[in-house]
């Protein structure tokens, strides 16, 4: 037989037994419809955990802070008693949870309609021994390799750049930051330093060091074709990237997946789902094989573009009722598995919002 022929013949062989790789499976963990403990409304913050468990929080209602374990198990593992001084009249309004370095959780709290009552507590994993932390709500919270937590407060030309101790010593790094009001602080990058979305006169992305020096690295185009930030939130990838979405400008019918350098080189990669509202922006992730997926709540769907802007794959959520179609976050598992969590932030729709997780086969991140 012809060499050519017969490895042609090898080939549909191999294509026969080979089977096509699998589509990515939807779970929806838990519905926050009150069954299995889970009240509240809004999962807007989850995060994954020394302990290998993930960690979030609801943010309309009834504040809660719930755990999923890796296999899917969901459970409340604390809310504000009804009769605690500090719980708010109209919502409790969880906004942030990260861990410390002494394994305890903390939440802050953001008042609102002149609540008197913002602040940072503490709790154990178990939902135990609570303790207030901070009387005020920072605009951000970020923890440190140096086992210290740093954040931001104050308003355009009064920022103040902190740093708290596990025991509670509050420090005060810098003020004013150079007429620069950070608003969010993501996860410490491998310089370092922290990157968030900063606001003076208009939007920026901002360094900020340890020391409490604040350094504008990026401002976003303005004008018509502008842009501002969909979220705050900015993953570094594997690559030392910055990754992010921004809103477009004016009468712009979509948003933009973005990459930045920690020296502030700036690159439109994908255009996605438009902010509304209703259903809140769209987010993006690095995940573990190198590609970036981004959760798009206008869209009803999960994707994977390349880190070039090609589109791999899709996750639709459309067969979801209303209440749950709205991916707002992602954070992968030691598995690989993605886990993330649906809503709708604006409580004029109440919409309670789902944890669901995604197995696309991705490997485990290194």
């Amino acid at each position: 037989m012809n060499i050519k022929v017969w490895a042609g013949v090898i080939a549909l062989s191999l294509a026969s037994i080979i089977p096509a790789a699998a589509s990515p499976t939807l779970t929806v963990i838990q519905k926050f419809d009150g069954t299995n403990g889970a009240t509240g409304d809004d999962p807007n913050a989850m995060i994954l955990a020394s302990d290998g468990n993930f960690y979030g929080i609801t943010y309309l209602h009834i504040g809660t802070v719930f755990k999923v374990t890796p296999g899917g198990q969901f459970t409340t593992i604390f809310s504000l008693p009804p009769n605690n001084p500090n719980r708010f009249f109209y919502g409790d309004f969880f906004t942030g949870i990260v861990e410390g370095p002494d394994g305890f959780l903390y939440v802050t709290v953001r008042g609102s309609n002149n609540n008197p009552n913002p602040m940072v507590f503490r709790i154990s994993k178990s939902g135990t021994d609570f303790q207030v932390m901070l009387n005020f709500a920072p605009l951000a919270l970020s923890v440190a390799s140096d086992g210290n937590f740093y954040g931001t407060t104050g308003g355009i030309g009064t920022g103040v750049v902190f740093r708290l101790s596990t025991s509670g010593t509050y420090t005060v790094l810098s003020t004013n930051s150079g007429g620069m009001l950070v608003e969010s602080l993501n996860k410490q990058a491998t310089d370092g330093n922290f990157y968030g979305t900063c606001y003076s006169s208009w939007w920026h992305v901002c360094r900020v060091s340890t020391s409490g020096q604040v350094t504008p690295i990026f401002e976003y185009p303005t004008g018509t074709n502008g842009r501002s930030p969909a979220n705050g939130i900015l993953t570094q990838g594997s690559d030392g990237l910055l990754y992010g979405v921004a809103v477009g400008g004016s009468g712009a019918t979509a948003s933009v997946v973005f990459q930045l350098s920690t020296s502030g080189s700036y690159q439109e990669l994908y255009q996605t789902g438009y902010c509304t509202p209703k259903s809140g922006c769209p987010m993006v992730l690095p995940a573990s094989d190198g590609n970036l997926w981004i959760a798009d709540p206008p869209a009803d769907s999960v994707y994977s573009v390349t880190t070039s802007g090609v589109l791999l794959e899709t996750v639709s959520f459309s067969s979801q009722p209303n209440p749950y179609a709205h991916p707002q976050l992602l954070v992968q598992a030691p598995s690989g598995i993605l886990f993330g969590t649906t809503g709708e932030p604006n409580p004029a729709y109440n919409a309670p919002g789902s944890v669901f997780s995604i197995n696309a086969g991705l490997p485990p991140p290194k």
